[in-house]
């Protein structure tokens, strides 16, 4: 599990927080397209925690949908939600008037209330959404990742420092494709860039690199290389994309490249084109967002002729 439901309270704690798992289940079920009825509250709520919405569009036309919302917090113990913990789920959903019930749970339904709900199958509808269900949907949108760095956010911090994502630090982001079947290769993170040198090489001289490729492993490579042999170029050199979306090794191949140019080795403009287009497309995956100072001291930056310069006429 990457989210810890522990850092939500105790729901049965007069902490003043414990409504929060249900407010939690609220904004949950509001985030995947549940209109929200009736909120929680901590009046007799007639064993319901909230009632929600449901529009459901077809060939028949439209039609509404609304469910009965049960919450139960058992992260801190650690036990499942048993049949004896939603008794009368039935008579419940009749007496609010719902057409089914939903079931918020912060561990696992246990088996015997897992039978409960399949027996009353022909009667109404019923979901449940255990720990595993509702992390799964929080990490996969942008608004359900808003909600678990709400909910969570210890949680949410080690999951984004080991996930990283690209910091927007451009308005247009652009990527690294393979030069034969066109994919994303920043986006898969995946492939390799070689270096491209006229045959046979004189070593008494400084190297002079002719050209770049952005390729897949395997068929790709054999079928780019092959091109570029026919053209009279080798490969003289190729590192993995992947190694250059970690901070240490992308600084060490920038380092890399100002050294051999101050040992005299040289780049045609193409060439050294590719490499400065290659860090910019990097450098967003090993970085973070700009602040809103940042963005100011950037946009101040970028208007000075030399500094758009260094960064060439496409950024």
């Amino acid at each position: 599990m990457l989210l810890d439901f522990k850092e939500i309270p105790k729901a049965n704690e007069g902490s003043g927080l414990q409504d929060t798992f249900e407010l939690f289940g609220r904004d949950f079920l509001e985030t995947i397209g549940y209109q929200i009825i009736s909120e929680p509250d901590r009046g007799a709520d007639g064993r319901k925690d909230l009632i929600v919405g449901e529009t459901r569009k077809g060939v028949g036309g439209t039609t509404q949908k609304k469910w009965l919302v049960s919450c139960k917090h058992h992260a801190h113990s650690g036990n499942s939600v048993t049949q004896d913990n939603e008794p009368d789920i039935l008579d419940r959903v009749k007496a609010h008037k719902c057409d089914g019930f939903i079931g918020i749970y912060s561990t696992l339904p246990a088996v015997s209330l897992s039978n409960k709900l399949k027996g009353l199958e022909d009667k109404i509808e019923f979901l449940t959404f255990d720990r595993e269900k509702i992390e799964k949907i929080l990490l996969e949108s942008v608004s359900g990742n808003k909600l678990a760095q709400r909910y969570f956010p210890l949680s949410y911090k080690n999951y984004t420092k080991e996930n990283p994502t690209p910091a927007k630090l451009f308005a247009d982001q652009s990527s690294i494709h393979c030069e034969n079947c066109g994919k994303d290769l920043l986006e898969n993170k995946e492939g390799i860039w070689v270096a491209l040198e006229t045959y046979p090489r004189d070593y008494t001289k400084p190297s002079h690199t002719k050209g770049i490729y952005f390729s897949c492993k395997g068929k790709c490579d054999d079928i780019l290389r092959s091109r570029y042999r026919n053209e009279g170029l080798y490969d003289a050199g190729w590192d993995d994309i992947p190694d250059l979306l970690v901070p240490t090794p992308l600084l060490f191949k920038m380092n890399t490249i100002i050294n051999s140019l101050m040992n005299g080795e040289t780049y045609e403009k193409d060439a050294m084109e590719k490499i400065k287009r290659m860090f910019i497309c990097c450098f967003p995956y090993i970085s973070r967002d700009l602040t809103s100072e940042e963005k100011e001291t950037v946009a101040r930056l970028m208007s000075i002729p030399n500094f758009l310069g260094g960064m060439g006429h496409n950024y």
